[in-house]
């Protein structure tokens, strides 16, 4: 990947973010590999879109670390939080046309919308945070 999404539709810019192959496009196969949990491989590639680690763990970097070590896939829960901070991205990315600078700056800079909180940490705090944070976006 060089950074950018290619594919069409949101829900494949999600998986693709996630380093999914491309028969994962819909709401149905992406909540079974959340069930399965996804491949430590895919923190990788949301890291590797975003193009620095930020200042915010998506997941306990100890989690990452111990799925890669053990070649097993992350939990549950964090799958859970990596897909509902992907969908918030990939929102994000087609409000500020591809530039991660900016993505960034907007996930990573306190927001009075959210009383001061910043929207990543609202993104991976539940689904319910992370529509929040879609809903600024497509105001």
């Amino acid at each position: 990947m060089n950074g950018k999404l290619t594919r069409a539709t949101e829900i494949d810019r999600v998986s693709e973010l996630l380093g999914l192959p491309e028969e994962i496009n819909d709401s149905a196969s992406l909540n079974t590999e959340i069930a399965k949990g996804f491949p430590a491989e895919s923190v990788e590639k949301v890291l590797k879109i975003m193009g620095s680690k930020p200042t915010l763990n998506i997941i306990p970097d100890r989690a990452f670390r111990r799925a890669k070590s053990e070649k097993r896939p992350i939990s549950t829960a964090n799958s859970q939080k990596l897909y509902d901070f992907a969908r918030a991205y990939v929102v994000a990315d087609r409000v500020h046309h591809g530039n991660v600078t900016l993505v960034m700056r907007f996930f990573e800079k306190p927001s009075e919308d959210f009383g001061g909180a910043v929207p990543m940490a609202l993104a991976i705090s539940s689904p319910a945070g992370a529509d929040a944070v879609i809903d600024l976006l497509n105001r």
